[in-house]
């Protein structure tokens, strides 16, 4: 029995403001937990395999990046899980977005796991700084550089936006064609109302990553490359920003009611 089947019974013994209208598994959702899969593969067999002890080293320190990795695509798999749980289409529309969707998470691993590599690098060398280790500024670049030249940065966070936008953009085009196919799926009031919450989340984040694109953008062509490290702070908007979207709605529910 597949995870998405056991997640379904636990949900139908829940209460939800969605009508569960995929509870059944569909080749659809199959084929998506296949490709899924897959991706989690293709981050393990990245890593090269260890042939001396200080390649064992660097492989366990891979680990962190490895793991990291998996959550966030397992976050995205059960974001693509609910979506169906919620409204079971498998029109031609959905197919194409669903396809879409799948290519660009086959894709995403690779900028995904090089981008938490080098987070998890430089966070790492700013703890021990915080803790009292003397900043080595040649140290430091040489950490850096090991996972990627400063040159690069920008290149790699273009990349790595533009595959967290299209994501993003993939989810928020499924919401809206479910709230266009509200009569079909015979969505309530408040079906409609989460669902338009939801579209709007997905449009909020892909926004940000345009924000990092562009700011990565100009670092690259100012010559000064190590600005494209404020592409990935704005990631921290999206906190922020979602939280504001969901006073709004909270506020619009209010006054309508």
């Amino acid at each position: 029995m597949s995870l998405r089947t056991n997640l379904k019974k636990q949900k139908n013994q829940t209460s939800s403001i969605y009508t569960h209208r995929g509870e059944g598994s569909s080749r659809l959702e199959q084929l998506s937990d296949g490709v899924f899969a897959l991706a989690i593969t293709l981050l393990l067999i990245s890593s090269e395999i260890p042939r001396t002890s200080e390649e064992l080293i660097s492989f366990t320190g891979d680990i962190l990046a490895f793991a990291a990795s998996t959550i966030v695509l397992i976050a995205v798999w059960y974001q693509h899980y609910l979506y169906f749980l919620r409204f079971g289409l498998k029109d031609k529309p959905t197919v194409v977005l669903n396809t879409f969707l799948l290519l660009v998470a086959l894709f995403y691993v690779y900028p995904l796991k090089f981008v938490i590599s080098f987070m998890l690098r430089y966070l790492g060398y700013l703890l021990l700084v915080l803790f009292g280790v003397k900043f080595d500024q040649e140290a430091f670049n040489t950490l850096v550089t090991s996972v990627s030249s400063w040159e690069t940065l920008p290149t790699i966070m273009i990349i790595y936006s533009a595959g967290y936008f299209s994501l993003m953009l993939a989810f928020a085009l499924l919401y809206r064609h479910a709230n266009r196919e509200k009569e079909i799926l015979e969505l309530s009031d408040v079906e409609q109302w989460k669902a338009t919450k939801t579209m709007y989340q997905y449009f909020i984040q892909a926004g940000v990553a345009v924000l990092s694109i562009i700011i990565s953008s100009v670092a690259q062509w100012t010559g000064a490359p190590w600005y494209a490290i404020a592409g990935g702070v704005v990631y921290f908007l999206v906190g922020p920003a979602v939280y504001l979207l969901e006073y709004r709605f909270k506020q619009s529910k209010l006054i309508e009611s």
